[in-house]
């Protein structure tokens, strides 16, 4: 897979009052060319409109004074109050500190969204504008057309903003190393881990041991110390290597008992519990996920399928059968349900059937189920199940189909 340099992600240095500039002229053409206004109409009695086509530009610099009547001529309140502007800017460094500590950040969100206005046009929008897009809001286009005005800082976090709305884009991992180079945290790393996490590249993300715990030591911060030896265990896991991910996953479970973050063991204790089936050791995998229920207090879509996929391949069918009408109904009701859910639970429904592996029905849903995997998950989600793949194609005397597959796999880096 050809993968984009961090070339392609150049940090410009420009000076401050340039950026500020840059910053002031994008979000005043922004918002005439929203409000369908001419430069004429909104610069009248302030300024010359060749004027304002530099401002827009980022060529010309506007005092606060000029940047305020201009705003106001859109009716916008251009904020520029110190005081206000200072306590705006202690909450945002609040705010990135609780994000590479992974602390609570709704908090300090749900705060300022109150004030969104005033902080998305004033010399704090890049900022803000970070802060909703790490929070899940979609900024992917504004952020493209204020990069010119960010510092580097900005421009990291900016990186790795458009890498989490968009995970398996192909520029994620040279958008995530980008971001590492300026941010150098354990943060920025895991960020990292993630994004070869999603595109296969296990073995990059054992080469980054060393770094990311000294990262992470130095900081003090458990927690990514914590999510990097979970990411290292599911690279493991995802090609069933049981002692390495288990390794990994211990070191993880016992950073995090007794935390804060004691929640997050229940997805430790379902991807433990995901391995042992694929290893068929169902007796394990039950007890994992039954943990991981206790830890999260309910079985989730994910825990009821594997639980299901257990009863099913142990022979008890109509227990995995009552389990599948549970997941059905979950699945009916969540709104992130994907397509990939559904066949999901398509397939363990067929599995119910005697002898499911000859139906050229159960192929052809399989050959749809490994397509929207591709699409939708990182490439370890195959791994569970090239066992009933390849016995599907081999009992249908499908073997180069089954060779291929096998061959797929082999791919993957480790």
């Amino acid at each position: 897979m050809g993968r984009r340099e961090e070339e392609d992600f150049p940090v410009r240095m420009i000076p401050q009052k340039e950026r500020d500039a840059l910053l002031t002229g994008a979000l005043l053409r922004m918002e005439r060319i929203r409000q369908g206004r001419g430069q004429k109409d909104v610069c009248f009695g302030i300024c010359v409109p060749s004027y304002l086509s530099k401002i827009e530009r980022g060529i010309a610099y506007a005092d606060p004074v000029l940047a305020a009547e201009l705003f106001g001529r859109l009716g916008i309140r251009y904020e520029t109050d110190a005081s206000v502007l200072e306590r705006f800017r202690e909450a945002m460094r609040e705010y990135f500190y609780r994000l590479n500590y992974h602390l609570d950040t709704k908090e300090i969100y749900r705060e300022w969204k109150e004030k969104d206005q005033e902080l998305s046009y004033s010399p704090l929008a890049i900022e803000w504008l970070l802060v909703k897009g790490f929070e899940e809001e979609k900024v992917s286009d504004l952020l493209e057309t204020l990069w010119e005005a960010m510092d580097p800082r900005q421009q990291a976090y900016g990186n790795l903003v458009l890498w989490s709305q968009n995970p398996r884009a192909e520029e994620g991992i040279a958008r995530c190393r980008a971001a590492c180079q300026v941010l150098d945290s354990a943060f920025a790393m895991c960020c990292l881990c993630m994004a070869y996490l999603e595109q296969g590249d296990y073995a990059a993300i054992h080469r980054m041991e060393n770094k990311v715990v000294a990262a992470a030591v130095e900081e003090g911060n458990t927690w990514q110390l914590a999510d990097y030896c979970y990411l290292n265990g599911t690279a493991y896991a995802c090609l069933d290597l049981e002692e390495m991910m288990m390794t990994y996953y211990e070191r993880s479970i016992r950073l995090l008992q007794n935390t804060a973050w004691n929640r997050e063991l229940a997805d430790l204790y379902y991807n433990i519990g995901a391995t042992c089936i694929s290893l068929k050791k169902y007796e394990e995998a039950w007890e994992y996920l039954e943990k991981a229920k206790q830890v999260s207090g309910e079985d989730g879509a994910s825990v009821l399928h594997k639980k299901a996929i257990v009863q099913i391949r142990t022979g008890r069918i109509s227990q995995g059968q009552e389990l599948l009408k549970c997941l059905k109904k979950l699945l009916e009701h969540e709104p992130w349900t994907e397509p990939g859910d559904w066949l999901k639970y398509e397939e363990a429904c067929m599995e119910c059937q005697k002898d499911f592996l000859s139906d050229p029905k159960y192929l052809a849903l399989l050959e749809r189920l490994i397509a929207v995997l591709e699409m939708e998950r990182h490439p370890g989600h195959l791994y569970f199940y090239k066992d009933v793949i390849v016995d599907a194609y081999k009992k249908q005397r499908k073997y180069k189909k089954a060779l291929e597959f096998e061959e797929r796999l082999r791919s993957i880096s480790f």
